[in-house]
């Protein structure tokens, strides 16, 4: 039976009180308890709320892939009439969703709640069947007092909605026997349908020895001096904390001289106004404690010290507060009303909670008489024990099993969810189609795409799940020539289907299907068997398919598994719309390397990533062809590739003219074959004309079998590969099973087999890759020519024993993890693997910022926290001028700058459970050797962490604040993401490049501005804080010049004030200069720091944008993003800060005066003049900033942290172990 829980219950204002921990706890004992039941979670990401705190609770009890969240609209309130479409909207979405993930029972934790907002919940509104449904029932104390409770319109037509949802409800768990005969007497149900599953408490309240310390603790966090009486629990009228405090008034003045009243627990602004007022008019102001929200070992604190507990109400469910003070040990007396003698369980404990002189007599005669009060003391952990959350679980899951074995248990095969989640998606949306109101289009839209999410995510669940042992498998691509992507298809196909799987070969290509080669499949009677066995495997009843082809092509595929295996790619960028097709399609990708997975990361692919590598012992069964002619002579490398420009063909033969002449008995061989991107004769001329004794090299085009490509292998001495970019790199393979030794770049898919002790590995420096998909923020590496020379003279020269330790190592290496049993070994667990945790983990982050201040990083910070899609806790720097105001996601724990130990952000971070760090680094942020020590704790932790470095280049004036010093910290995160190639390359020389990655800065989404009218006048704009290194003393002598030579042009410059004196001083320096050059009419200064719209109203009313930088160490400009994100063309000075975005902006001359008057004048006339350079910079641009936008990155970063969570350290039988 699959028990799906909505614990809603935990997650809005009740998760303070006794419902949230009576919600928690049951759920945690139903988990405990399941037996061959699953335990399924539901929470709702609309109200984050407590979400952490269930996560944490349910850990190692509930898969975590077993906690769904979905999403309902916001505004659901009662109050407000507006309200009702949406939250209308949002109830049949609930059910709808909650019924998508196919439970046999769905059991409400908290059915009364929402009144306000905060949580969506309903019975039986949704059309059509629906799962079985328990709730727990509490009490109906406002039904059975709607005078006191009911008394306004809006409130009543709530509550009697969810009681007509109660009464929809198959069965009704009751806390205690008085709440079941309540909701017997007061609803008229069938009594098998209401059981007392009663309730209990935590096994964390015990009984807490009060020694010295725990009563500093009192006296310091709440001020308790000596005695006191306790209550806890709700300030609603029916709790009768204010007939408590009329009886402790009524105690006389012997004992409120030494005894206050601690009432714990969060209470609201206008209860406590209302005590205060009572305790006021009583006399008893001074002994009257308030603790506020406490933590339950505060809680547990106060129950096992005070001198009574009492629990004054006139009407409860049950009663959990005195069951937990009974549990620590506390006397306890309490009502003799409804519920609470159940739980006392002592006739002399309990007095009438109506009458404030016999409340005080009871609790008169605790504090007085000590032998009373021992009693009650010893009979409190024996009463308390008799109520179990096991006992009640298991009672619950029973009645759950009675009700469930008269219903037709639900079938979960693919096809059969797979039908009833589009019909529930009919549902949904026919349902909400139906709803009476005035809506508008951005709420249906709101909706479309909420639905379309919670459709998404229960599909995912629906294909995952337990896989059977024999799968059956379509294994789709080409299979029936030479190419590599053909080969690795027939080859994963044939040892799947050793592996015992029912496997069929389906022939199609990125364009779509087509008919394999007849003369292949009768020369390849295995591959043809395959082949036919797809017809009768067709792909909407398959377990798995899976695809190798190009392009990829993903759209089409109908398993119940859908995946790309051994999937390569070589330069660190990725297609952005392959991306989306990715995760909105398949449910998987397991790679061919570790590079490729780090790729797929990097680039925001959410679907769950693998890698099963793959095998090279085809090779073996190739016999070589001794007559095939090899060409050269003396000591022969070998080159085999398309040529390609990422194989680095240009840089061989650079450096093997460096390493060798004519003179020297060596030749190269490079077998390879035409095509258009293959200019290795132009090479070849070049590097000849370069050296007149350029040693001896042999290109050979033609077609050549395996069996002569295996005897050319064999008649050469070493293989060349040095490659900017490989996804994995198979003559490198072929190579060593020959015993060649292998030269290649330190870089690449190849590094999985070609390892220092494998390969002679060559260094290299990262530059941007240079491909036809000119994919931004992209970059490869490009192999250090005399390295590659060095290596090469290495090799040639080596004692031949000593090759041959590596050439050893690297074929074990190979014949142990490479073989094709072995990369579909990992394919097949690769699946197993990705029904088993279908989605990925949501991350529970904290960003370690700085924020809400005039900083770069905080605007940057705060636009990727507003972008995403799930809250994150601010673990902000302290700051007094602060834009603007905190929200309650920010916690002030850390100082800049040095000294500072970071040891109150640590307490921060474990006191939040947090699972993910996402920090901002900038040098002045940290003091550095703390800044390493808490990286590596992070990490020993075992959290995710990510650095984001905003700066690379160590300041001379500060020989403390050097890289050098946190490099190893740095090496050991997560991710360490930076903004510029340039950085790249400098953390490499440090060591930090295996966990580096580019990731851009972002831009805004730009509102609907108007733009000025059309005038002859051209118009400047600049934007950025107003500093030194900026320029715009030299933009406003510029603009002098353009004026003196007749040029029509006014400057608006955006430029805030910087909160440091040089930013004022740089104010008063502009205005006199504007004045002096009487430019006061053609320059207006904005130096007051605007909202980020209103900014951007101004830079799209310029013609172009301006950035005249003069020097600076930062790595890359957040500002220009602003001015790229206005549209408009954007300037920037040729300086390195501007290269991450060289290809859609417009380099100036120079940085003097006199350069940005020369190219502003021309670009603003080409921007005139429709030059056509102009216009396609500026549609480049238009393709960068949608990819740029801050929801794309945010998204984009997300995607990552939950990848990089969800990723598990290799297995034994991983390719680079």
């Amino acid at each position: 039976m699959r028990v799906l829980i909505d614990l809603q219950g935990a997650q809005t204002e009740s998760r303070f009180r006794g419902i949230g921990r009576y919600s928690t706890s049951l759920a945690q004992a139903m988990a405990r308890n399941a037996g061959d039941h699953e335990i399924w979670i539901a929470v709702n990401g609309t109200f984050p709320g407590g979400i952490g705190e269930i996560h944490a609770a349910m850990d190692g009890l509930v898969p975590a892939q077993r906690i769904r969240q979905f999403n309902t609209f916001d505004a659901v309130g009662w109050p407000n009439p507006d309200h009702a479409w949406t939250r209308n909207a949002s109830e049949l979405m609930w059910e709808g969703f909650l019924d998508g993930l196919q439970p046999d029972f769905v059991h409400v934790s908290s059915l009364f709640e929402g009144a306000q907002g905060g949580a969506v919940n309903s019975i039986g509104k949704l059309p059509g069947p629906r799962p079985a449904t328990a709730v727990t029932l509490y009490d109906l104390i406002p039904l059975l007092n709607p005078d006191a409770y009911l008394a306004s319109d809006w409130v009543r037509s709530w509550y009697m909605d969810k009681v007509e949802s109660l009464k929809r409800a198959d069965l009704l768990l009751s806390i205690s026997q008085h709440a079941r005969e309540e909701a017997l007497g007061a609803l008229s149900l069938d009594p098998a349908r209401v059981v007392n599953m009663s309730s209990a408490i935590s096994p964390h309240f015990q009984p807490r020895q009060m020694g010295e310390v725990e009563r500093a603790m009192l006296v310091s966090r709440f001020g308790i001096h000596g005695r006191y009486v306790m209550y806890s629990g709700a300030m609603e009228p029916r709790k009768n904390a204010e007939g408590l405090l009329k009886a402790f008034a009524m105690l006389g003045d012997a004992i409120l001289g030494n005894t206050q009243l601690v009432i714990a627990g969060k209470v609201s602004e206008i209860d406590r106004r209302r005590f205060d007022a009572t305790a006021a008019q009583l006399g008893i102001s001074n002994q009257v404690v308030y603790t506020g929200f406490i933590t339950d070992d505060e809680l547990i604190a106060l129950y096992s010290g005070a001198g009574v507990y009492v629990f004054p109400s006139l009407h409860e469910g049950f009663g959990l507060p005195a069951l937990e003070a009974m549990a620590c040990g506390a006397p306890t007396i309490g009502s003799n009303t409804t519920s609470v003698p159940e739980v006392i369980g002592r006739k002399d404990a309990l007095f009438d909670p109506r009458d404030p002189a016999m409340i005080a007599a009871s609790i008169r005669r605790v504090l007085e008489d000590a032998d009373f009060a021992a009693e009650l003391r010893a009979f409190a952990p024996t009463q308390a024990a008799r109520f179990s959350w096991d006992a009640t679980a298991l009672t619950a899951l029973s009645s759950m099993e009675s009700v469930a074995a008269g219903r037709p248990r639900r079938t979960r095969s693919w096809p059969a969810s797979a039908a009833s989640l589009e019909a529930g998606y009919r549902r949904i949306v026919e349902s909400i189609g139906a709803l009476d109101g005035d809506v508008g289009d951005e709420q249906i839209q709101q909706a479309a795409v909420m639905i379309a999410a919670g459709t998404a995510d229960n599909e995912a669940v629906a294909r995952g799940g337990e896989l059977p042992a024999a799968l059956s498998w379509r294994v789709e691509g080409p299979f029936d020539s030479s190419y590599s992507l053909a080969l690795v298809n027939r080859c994963l196909a044939e040892a799947l289907a050793a592996r015992g799987h029912r496997v069929g070969l389906h022939s199609t290509e990125g364009p779509g299907d087509f008919e394999p080669s007849p003369t292949f499949l009768a020369d390849n009677p295995r591959v043809a068997a395959l082949h036919e066995a797809v017809k009768s495997l067709p792909a909407a009843t398959a377990d798995v398919t899976s695809r190798l082809l190009y392009p990829p092509r993903v759209a089409d595929v109908a398993s119940r598994v859908n995946l790309l295996h051994a999937y390569a790619w070589e330069e660190s960028g990725f297609p952005q719309p392959w991306v989306e097709d990715f995760n909105d399609t398949l449910q998987g990708i397991s790679c061919l390397s570790e590079h490729v997975r780090k790729i797929m990361i990097d680039s925001g692919v959410s679907t769950p990533l693998g890698t099963c590598g793959s095998g090279v012992d085809h090779w073996d069964e190739v016999a070589a062809d001794p007559s095939y002619p090899v060409p050269g002579h003396g000591f022969r490398f070998l080159h085999v590739s398309s040529c390609f420009p990422r194989k680095g063909v240009d840089a061989m033969l650079d450096a093997y003219g460096k390493a060798f002449s004519r003179s020297d008995d060596v030749c190269m061989v490079i077998k390879t074959f035409a095509n258009p991107h293959n200019e290795v004769h132009a090479w070849l001329a070049a590097a000849r004309a370069a050296k007149p004794d350029y040693p001896d090299v042999h290109i050979i085009e033609g077609d050549i079998s395996d069996a002569q490509l295996k005897h050319l292998y064999s008649a050469c001495n070493a293989l060349v590969a040095p490659s900017r970019a490989e996804g994995f790199g198979l003559p490198m393979a072929e190579a060593m099973l020959m015993d060649l030794p292998v030269i290649t770049t330190a870089w690449g898919g190849q590094l999985d087999f070609c390892t220092p002790q494998t390969a002679w590995l060559v260094d290299y420096q990262f530059v941007r890759a240079q491909t036809h998909f000119h994919l931004h923020n992209s970059v490869w590496a490009e192999p250090d020519v005399e390295a590659l020379a060095k290596a090469m003279r290495e090799v040639h020269g080596s004692d031949p024993l000593v090759v041959r330790l590596r050439t050893d190592a690297a074929k074990r290496l190979l014949r142990r993890n490479f073989r094709w049993s072995d990369a579909a070994a990992r394919l097949e667990q690769n699946v197993r693997d990705f029904a088993a945790e279908p989605v990925l983990p949501v991350a529970r982050t904290g960003w370690i910022t700085s924020w809400n201040t005039r900083c770069g990083v905080a605007t940057y910070a705060s636009n990727l926290v507003a972008g995403g899609s799930t809250p994150v806790a601010i673990l902000a720097a302290e700051a007094e001028d602060r834009t603007f105001q905190d929200g309650a996601e920010v916690t002030r724990c850390w100082a800049q700058g040095e000294g500072e130990q970071l040891q109150r952000l640590e307490a921060e971070i474990d006191r939040l459970r947090l699972d993910t760090l996402v920090i901002q680094f900038q040098y002045a942020f940290f003091d550095f050797p703390a800044f390493a020590v808490f990286l590596k704790r992070q990490k020993q932790a075992g959290r995710v962490v990510i650095v984001m470095m905003h700066a690379t280049v160590d300041a001379k004036e500060n020989p403390r604040k050097q890289l050098r010093f946190i490099a190893d910290a740095l090496a050991g995160c997560d991710r360490v993401l930076v903004h510029s190639i340039h950085d790249l390359n400098r953390l490499k020389r440090l060591g930090v490049e295996r966990n580096t990655a580019m990731f851009p800065h972002g831009i805004m989404e730009p509102a609907e501005i108007p733009e000025r009218a059309a005038t002859s006048r051209l118009r400047i704009a600049s934007y950025g804080f107003f500093l030194p290194h900026k320029g715009l003393l030299e933009l406003i002598d510029a603009v002098g010049l353009m004026v003196a030579r007749g040029v029509d042009v006014e400057l608006v410059m955006v430029n805030a004030e910087y909160p440091v004196p040089v930013s004022a001083e740089q104010i008063g320096q502009a205005v006199d200069r504007i004045a002096r050059a009487g430019l006061q009419s053609r320059v207006r200064m904005v130096t007051g720091f605007l909202r980020d719209q209103e900014s951007m109203a101004e830079l799209v009313k310029a013609d172009v944008v301006v950035f005249p930088y003069q020097g600076t160490g930062e790595s890359a400009s957040g500002a220009v993003r602003y001015g790229l994100a206005s549209g408009k063309p954007v300037a920037v000075t040729p300086l390195a800060i501007f290269d991450d975005v060289g290809d859609v902006v417009h380099r100036l001359p120079g940085t003097t005066p006199e350069a940005l008057a020369e190219g502003l004048e021309a670009l603003l006339v080409a921007v005139r003049n429709g030059d056509a350079e102009v216009a396609r910079t500026q549609q480049r641009a238009e393709q960068w900033r949608s990819e740029h936008r801050y929801p794309v990155l945010a998204r984009r970063l997300e995607t990552i942290s939950r990848q990089l969570l969800r990723q598990r350290p290799l297995e034994p039988n991983s390719p680079n172990t």
